[in-house]
């Protein structure tokens, strides 16, 4: 897919501006149209964060619906913009990739296996849940890191795939082996190819936060892949 799948532009298509039409699709996604209302996504993520630490497994298919429909909207606002330069542009492989993770957690939805009783949580696990929260956090404003509860509250992270998917693997990883293994393993590879990819931020000076805080997802993905694979306490497929 990733050779194959070459992004999408309804005016002033051509090969050699793939990567500008990359770039601007990003910069100019449909999420940037929504920023007024990033509050209340931060809050819903919020909210039904503490209620599965309080409640577990009794909002387990609350839960999987949640990140069902979170990886329906990374799909689309962080990867489909409408503009002026290239009309309607889609990063067709992103969509394609962040689609099979939300297909991922339907399966999970139709036939609950994650368990979120947190019985397997330790200090081993604590380095991943300060990676998770500092992700969630997100605490980049204009380039500059900025630790506040006003930047918490209206960054936007809950819609971005790269601030998300480290708190949703973090979760499974802290109740492995109780977890449904496709859901686990799918999320975990796509997240470490979508991390991968943003490590090549680090080219650019001015992007070195934006990369620094997109190493949470990459240690994450990578730690939940392996994990999946080669942990002796691995579930069954």
């Amino acid at each position: 897919m990733q050779f194959l799948l070459i992004p999408i532009a309804t005016k002033n298509f051509d090969f050699v501006n793939i990567t500008d039409i990359i770039n601007h699709t990003l910069r100019n996604s449909l999420q940037t149209r929504i920023s007024p209302y990033f509050i209340y996504f931060q809050i819903l993520a919020i909210v039904m964060l503490v209620m599965l630490i309080i409640l577990r497994n009794k909002v387990n298919r609350l839960f999987a619906w949640f990140a069902f429909f979170s990886y329906l909207l990374f799909a689309i606002l962080q990867n489909v913009s409408i503009t002026e330069k290239y009309g309607l542009s889609i990063i067709t492989v992103n969509v394609v990739m962040i689609l099979m993770v939300a297909y991922v957690w339907l399966l999970e939805l139709k036939q609950p296996l994650n368990n979120y009783g947190f019985k397997n949580i330790n200090l081993i696990h604590t380095p991943l849940i300060a990676l998770a929260m500092l992700a969630f956090w997100f605490p980049l404003d204009n380039g500059e890191l900025n630790f506040t509860l006003n930047q918490l509250l209206y960054n936007g992270s809950s819609l971005t795939f790269c601030m998300m998917t480290p708190v949703f693997l973090t979760i499974m990883t802290v109740n492995f082996p109780q977890v449904n293994p496709i859901t686990y393993r799918v999320t975990a590879l796509i997240g470490a190819i979508i991390g991968f990819y943003n490590m090549l931020n680090f080219a650019d000076p001015k992007l070195i936060n934006l990369a620094l805080l997109h190493l949470p997802l990459v240690i994450i993905s990578v730690h939940a892949l392996f994990k999946s694979y080669f942990s002796k306490d691995r579930v069954i497929e």
